[in-house]
């Protein structure tokens, strides 16, 4: 079956590269100026003079796409696999450049979040409403971030305020009973007191979660998220708070129905950062912060299912930027104290880390170099060292080339360390090594504007935490036995004329487990997405088709899953500056294909809504 879709998938890639040398996800054809970028370095940065690999999703994307979640949005970026076990709210995971889950770093307003129990976050119930921008930045970033940044850092921006006050209320519905709402306000006033605050729920009947299941396993989730920016002196306190509530049917292990087996889910997010100028070339900021989250499982039917685990991450982050012209000097304190409870695993520990970094960039007329630094001290598992260096030459006007090498690493998690009958608190760190170099080319006209980008990486991991069959005492247990190697390379390409517009991204990964040579589960070996619109009269209309490659859902080639591709279609008309009307339909072909072998997702999708701007 395999070898039958791969010859079906051929078509594909050469047909995506075809597009990449002639069209390009998301073109900015009004745009004159690029958003500076904030996650590289830790500091905002001209995107001409980052050495990284950085995809930037900013909040017009964000709304021409129509999509809800986070998840669905990362679908379409080069270098990424979502894989969701049902249709929404189901856990979702996420892939980035070969690497696991658990080995991307996720960020909220620079706040760590994830479970702290399972080494990973759950990317289920993540709302756009009230996302500003997302920032991708592939590669290992542990010098900077620390433990978890190993295939790069995702990192969410919420919604702030500017300006007069705004209002804005929207509702969508559609198939499968699926009702969503939401308002937000945002503002600022004359005293400089920013402000922004959303609130969005949705909820659907949806699909079963097993594939061959009968009865349909709702979602519902409420976000609540909210900003506040005070003047303090020449500085800005930030306070930000973040819930997201959410309840989904599940099913049990493999593709039969679990009648009333459900899941209760909660995430939050509370920060506070204070950024001071100390002088014209030093700035300085102080985050603290807390992220919870919470998993809930209820079965009546099987005990087995009946779970809870609560983790909470609290971290203290000094930071301090020195800027002397054509060199900038970053360095600061990171520590973070990650604690898992369960009453049902009877399992309460925590796990303290500490971790110092520098990093240095120089700035020139025609290259940047940068490097960066960080030591993490880890109170239950080995210290690490991880460092990065990365350059930047643009020898022609609008050609950016960029080489990046760096190392990484991912501390083992309170379940791999603590679980009762089943840690190992003898475990090492996992590690990786990698790099990149890619070519980067700009062109901006005043009716016309073409990207092109291409970046080959090639990164290796050792010390992979694996779950094994230990003799005596022939029990299971995770032993630091893996080793991995994921290369690739990844193509996108942008382009706008007038009020038209196309976009394209094709990746080739190769992701081989290192000791026996089978293929990494559920990452594709080809993916890609190619986006057409056209925005005029007020109408902005968009088809997408992405297109996924055979994967294999289990490790050791097993379970084998086929390709795909999925057509969207989507339209939206402002009728006045106040309303403005939408419709979609996703899954246009009603295409059935897995994520994860065994369960569900959407099909043929219809949704209309409104929304109105005050």
């Amino acid at each position: 079956m395999i070898k039958r879709t791969n010859k079906n998938m051929q078509k594909y890639p050469l047909w995506i590269a075809g597009m990449l040398l002639f069209a390009p996800v998301q073109a900015q054809a009004t745009e004159t100026l690029k958003p500076l970028v904030v996650t590289a370095g830790r500091i905002a940065q001209d995107p001409a003079k980052v050495s990284a690999d950085v995809t930037v999703i900013d909040r017009q994307a964000i709304i021409q796409s129509q999509k809800t979640s986070v998840a669905d949005i990362l679908r379409s970026q080069p270098g990424i696999d979502v894989a969701a076990s049902g249709g929404p709210g189901k856990a979702t995971s996420v892939f980035l450049r070969g690497a696991n889950s658990g080995q991307t770093l996720v960020l909220i307003d620079g706040v760590r979040v994830g479970s702290a129990t399972l080494g990973s976050f759950d990317w289920a119930t993540l709302s756009t409403a009230d996302v500003e921008r997302i920032e991708i930045v592939r590669g290992p970033q542990s010098s900077l971030y620390g433990a978890d940044a190993m295939g790069g850092v995702i990192q969410i921006f919420t919604r702030n305020g500017k300006g007069k006050p705004r209002v804005r209320v929207y509702g969508e519905a559609g198939t499968y009973h699926t009702v969503s709402g939401g308002a937000s306000v945002s503002g600022s006033t004359d005293s400089g007191v920013s402000y922004a605050l959303t609130a969005d729920s949705s909820r659907t009947r949806s699909v079963s979660a097993a594939a061959r299941g009968n009865e349909p396993d709702p979602y519902r989730q409420v976000t609540v998220s909210g900003r506040l920016g005070i003047p303090v002196g020449d500085g800005t306190l930030d306070v930000i708070l973040r819930n997201v509530d959410g309840k989904t049917g599940l099913d049990g292990f493999g593709p039969v129905d679990a009648l009333n087996f459900t899941s209760d889910t909660k995430q939050t997010v509370s920060s506070a950062k204070l950024s001071y100028p100390l002088g014209d070339w030093l700035d300085t900021s102080l985050q603290v912060s807390r992220s919870t989250d919470e998993v809930i499982n209820h079965d009546p039917a099987v005990s087995f299912n009946n779970s809870d685990f609560r983790t909470r991450i609290d971290q203290i982050t000094w930071q301090n930027t020195l800027d002397w012209q054509s060199l900038t000097m970053l360095v600061g304190l990171d520590l973070h104290w990650d604690r898992g409870l369960s009453g049902s695993a009877k399992l309460d520990r925590t796990i303290i880390q500490r971790a110092g970094f520098a990093a240095l960039s120089w700035d020139g007329n025609w290259a940047n170099l940068s490097v960066s630094v960080r030591n993490d001290r880890n109170s239950t598992s080995r210290n690490k060292t991880t460092y990065h260096a990365g350059g930047v030459l643009r020898p022609l006007d609008g050609l950016k080339l960029t080489a990046n090498y760096g190392t990484g690493f991912k501390a083992p998690s309170i379940n791999n360390l603590f679980f009762p009958g089943f840690g190992n608190p003898n475990l090492a760190p996992e590690q990786s090594k990698g790099w990149d170099a890619g070519v980067h080319y700009q062109l901006q006209e005043k009716e016309f504007s073409t990207e092109v980008n291409a970046v080959w990486f090639d990164q290796r991991f050792t010390n992979l935490i694996q779950t094994v069959l230990v003799l005596p005492p022939f029990t299971y247990a995770p032993l630091n036995t893996g080793k991995a190697r994921t290369n690739g390379l990844e193509l996108s390409t942008k382009l706008a004329y007038g009020p038209v517009y196309a976009s394209a991204n094709w990746t080739f990964l190769h992701a081989i487990n290192s000791l026996d040579g089978t293929r990494l589960a559920r990452r594709a070996k080809d993916s890609g997405s190619f986006i057409a619109g056209v925005r005029m009269m007020g109408v902005n209309a968009e088809v997408q088709l992405d297109v996924v490659g055979p994967r294999f859902s289990a490790a050791g080639n097993k379970k084998p899953m086929r390709g795909y591709h999925k057509t969207d279609i989507r339209v939206s008309y402002q009728l006045n500056p106040v309303w403005t009307i939408h419709a979609r339909v996703d899954n246009l072909e009603n295409k059935k294909y897995e994520e994860v072998s065994g369960y569900s997702v959407l099909g043929q999708a219809f949704y209309g809504g409104v929304s109105v701007a005050l």
